[in-house]
């Protein structure tokens, strides 16, 4: 296949990579030119991809027509918050591909709506876009580590030509069929992610992230419910998969920002130290919009809300979630 790559970052860079590695032809954007011209000439991304260069087979390039001309598949790898912004710049002008595939995980805090629902802005995205996630820490991929993830999209059997072209030996593809839950697992373990850091930050140990875990897995599951996806998709890759890993990995974003702010950083303090977006900090906004408007009971993400915003001590934070009425499980 001929791909290309909106995103040049972390994940981004891995993605391509790897499916350069898997015998596609891979170009990839870089919205700043400076940046595009010095990874195009030196092979060299970092911060952003430690230890491993862009391969010379890869084009990366800063006129996105460049990239996304006679490309079957475009893939989108960029923040959530900005996904609308780069949808609105290229509608007019972008070639049209066979598949649109999203890598992005959040809710847009403007709209509440999920990266598909932004790609089907694009004319020629509608019912052509497929979201892939799950459990994906990009340095444990270019290392050839194994994981397994999840895609879902509207056509079975579009669905299965990416899943046969996009697998490697050490990438395993799953089909499913819940698209608002696979993106609202993938967008909503960010934010249980970052209390999971925060409690690491403040020295608690496994007992408690258990526990984090466990009972977030149930609001994400209220949340999910109630905007349509399938309970079930919650115990699944995109959501109990991902949710274990960013939770424990030291290499997950939001874990990194949670145990930064758990050690008595305030989030601007912790972001200003951070190379890459923590989604699950602007997710957090959009899941108390979503919880305050719907009626939901989701305590952790509040408190997680309440950290990060309105500058509740942790301490005190763990402490309301504790002292909470008992109830049945």
């Amino acid at each position: 296949m001929k791909i290309g790559i909106l995103g040049c970052g972390n994940w981004g860079s891995v993605f391509g990579i790897m499916q350069h590695n898997n015998g596609h032809e891979v170009k990839i954007w870089e919205y700043d030119k400076e940046r595009a011209e010095h990874v195009e000439t030196t092979r060299n991304n970092e911060p952003f991809l430690v230890g491993q260069n862009i391969p010379a087979g890869i084009h990366v390039r800063s006129n996105i027509n460049d990239v996304l001309s006679d490309v079957d598949l475009t893939v989108f790898a960029i923040p959530s918050q900005v996904l609308s912004s780069v949808i609105k710049a290229i509608n007019a002008s972008v070639p049209t591909s066979k598949y649109y595939l999203s890598l992005t995980k959040g809710i847009e805090i403007k709209t509440l709506r999920r990266p598909s629902e932004i790609i089907g802005d694009l004319d020629a995205a509608r019912n052509r876009t497929y979201v892939l996630s799950g459990p994906c820490i990009a340095n444990e991929i270019i290392r050839n580590e194994p994981t397994a993830v999840v895609l879902v999209g509207p056509d079975q059997a579009a669905a299965q030509e990416l899943q046969h072209q996009l697998s490697t030996d050490n990438f395993r593809i799953y089909q499913g069929d819940d698209i608002i839950g696979v993106e609202l697992g993938a967008a909503i373990k960010n934010v249980m992610a970052i209390g999971c850091g925060i409690s690491d930050g403040l020295g608690f140990g496994t007992n408690a992230k258990g526990a984090l875990i466990t009972r977030g897995i149930v609001e994400m599951q209220r949340i999910g419910v109630q905007m349509g996806a399938k309970a079930r998709t919650f115990w699944g890759l995109s959501g109990f998969g991902d949710l274990v890993t960013t939770a424990f990995s030291e290499e997950s974003r939001n874990h990194i920002l949670g145990k930064k702010i758990g050690t008595g950083k305030n989030l601007a303090q912790a972001s200003r130290e951070m190379t890459m977006v923590a989604e699950g900090a602007p997710t957090a906004k959009a899941v108390n919009i979503i919880a305050d408007r719907h009626r939901i009971d989701t305590p952790i993400c509040e408190a997680v809300y309440s950290i990060l915003y309105q500058k509740e001590a942790p301490k005190k934070a763990i402490r309301d979630l504790m002292s909470r009425p008992l109830k049945y499980e």
